[in-house]
């Protein structure tokens, strides 16, 4: 799958520039692009231009917008920029980019100021002019540090709900506690943290885009599976487990035993993928989910997909499924999980129910 990735805000611009270095490993790695351009809308060019470094990926393309929000720091004011820099920021948008474009994956932190604003207004842009191609929302939930401060818990209230009603798919990403007492990380703290966000959409982005025998599992999940699966709030993961050494050259096949531990092996890289699913949900409220193996060639079984399926179908009963396969992996098994069209996430409820209390105390009225 080919995704053109806009980032909005600090936050969505540091991460779209990590979704354009994706691409650079997956040309590099497994020589196909997964990402038509990556796009970051801010309306600092000092931040622009630290965010794109002496040296960015090829794909990344800083945008730079007017407006300032110096004096407010809502949503709202977020909003504003946006709706009056929509038609420059459509006119830097590569048009080229949009017919190899898959899907649109829209970034953004939902306590921030432009990007929790603004990203429902491009979303519903996009959706009116590029009509047909899905948008999907990639939206950073704040560390429980921030549920403190009512702007913070306000705009992400806001947000969260105005771009669930934009988008095609929300996936949310909860960092929670990554957060400390005085809300500050290091640099490189964050910066693994955007990396670790972006990873989770590595095999899924390549395994429909990498063709030939070499590479192909039981079964391709291409971009279709995806935009089948991915509606409403969504959450993914992904985990690993090492397998054991690979096969001598004159050993022809594997014993029981050993088919038995690299299906264990595969089913506890399933469960590591489910423990670190970027928000917090209940399996059986899923509607659609989808999850894909990547393993060597020469320790991957027909087992493992079984087992897996039957695994996602004692969790997720509810949901359609979708899987795959692909030889993707090294020494490694690797299973990325998402379910999709979630009924409920505690964390949502939780913050809308924070905003409306904060909103209370001070007097105001509720985020709607």
């Amino acid at each position: 799958m080919k995704l053109l990735v806009i980032g909005i805000g600090d936050c969505g611009c540091r991460i779209a520039r990590e979704f354009a270095e994706l691409n650079r490993v997956a040309k590099s790695e497994r020589h196909v692009d997964i990402i038509t351009c990556a796009y970051g809308i801010n309306n600092e060019e000092a931040v622009l231009e630290e965010i794109a470094g002496k040296s960015p990926p090829e794909t990344f393309k800083p945008v730079p917008i007017r407006g300032s929000l110096a004096m407010d720091k809502s949503s709202d004011a977020g909003a504003r920029i946006m709706r009056q820099e929509a038609e420059r920021v459509m006119l830097a948008l590569r048009l080229g980019a949009f017919v190899e474009t898959d899907a649109f994956m829209l970034v953004a932190s939902a306590g921030g100021t432009l990007g929790s604003g603004g990203i429902s207004v491009l979303a519903q842009l996009l959706k009116e002019r590029r009509a047909g191609k899905p948008v999907y929302a990639l939206i950073v939930l704040p560390f429980d540090s921030e549920l403190d401060d009512p702007r913070i818990v306000q705009n992400s209230a806001v947000c969260v709900k105005s771009i669930s009603r934009a988008a095609d798919a929300v996936i949310l990403v909860d960092n929670g506690g990554l957060g400390t007492e005085t809300t500050v990380m290091p640099v490189e703290a964050i910066a693994k943290a955007n990396k670790d966000i972006v990873y989770q959409f590595y095999d899924l982005l390549c395994a429909g885009e990498m063709a030939g025998v070499k590479y192909a599992g039981g079964k391709v999940l291409d971009a279709g599976d995806i935009v089948q699966t991915f509606a409403g709030w969504t959450s993914i993961g992904t985990g690993k487990a090492p397998l054991g050494s690979s096969l001598l050259p004159w050993k022809r096949t594997e014993s029981f035993d050993e088919k038995s531990s690299e299906t264990l092996r595969a089913i506890e890289a399933m469960n590591m993928a489910l423990m670190h699913l970027s928000v917090d949900c209940k399996l059986e409220d899923a509607g659609r989910a989808l999850f894909l193996l990547s393993a060597p060639p020469k320790q991957a079984n027909v087992d493992m997909i079984k087992v897996l399926a039957n695994r996602m179908k004692e969790l997720a009963p509810n949901a359609e499924l979708r899987n795959g396969s692909f030889y993707g992996a090294k020494n490694f098994v690797q299973v990325t999980v998402a379910v999709s069209e979630l009924v409920y996430l505690d964390r949502v409820k939780t913050l809308y129910e924070r905003a409306a209390r904060l909103a209370g105390a001070a007097g105001g009225a509720p985020a709607e």
